[in-house]
């Protein structure tokens, strides 16, 4: 079963990933589970109007660095799935 992960950045743009229900708590509470574990992919996504509606689309390298200070994408899901809400599909 999946869920989704949503975060909202700081200039109010939602990213997501796609995660294995309930593995992110799981994650948060020990973290030598790998996040290879938690996550269906390392695909961060975001929707063309940013919020919750819209079609899902891939955010440029430079909206990540924007919003998450990298544009290493191992990070930014990290960051998702540490401070992000889980929300069923």
């Amino acid at each position: 079963m999946s869920t989704k992960i949503t975060y909202r950045g700081e200039n109010d743009q939602e990213f997501f990933v796609i995660a294995n229900k309930g593995m992110a708590s799981k994650w948060r509470k020990d973290k030598t589970i790998p996040l290879v574990d938690v996550v269906q992919s390392f695909d961060v996504m975001t929707t063309s109007t940013g919020s919750e509606t819209g079609e899902f689309v891939r955010p440029s390298k430079g909206t990540l660095e924007s919003s998450f200070q990298t544009k290493n994408v191992d990070k930014v899901v990290e960051q998702i799935v540490e401070h992000g809400d889980e929300k069923n599909m």
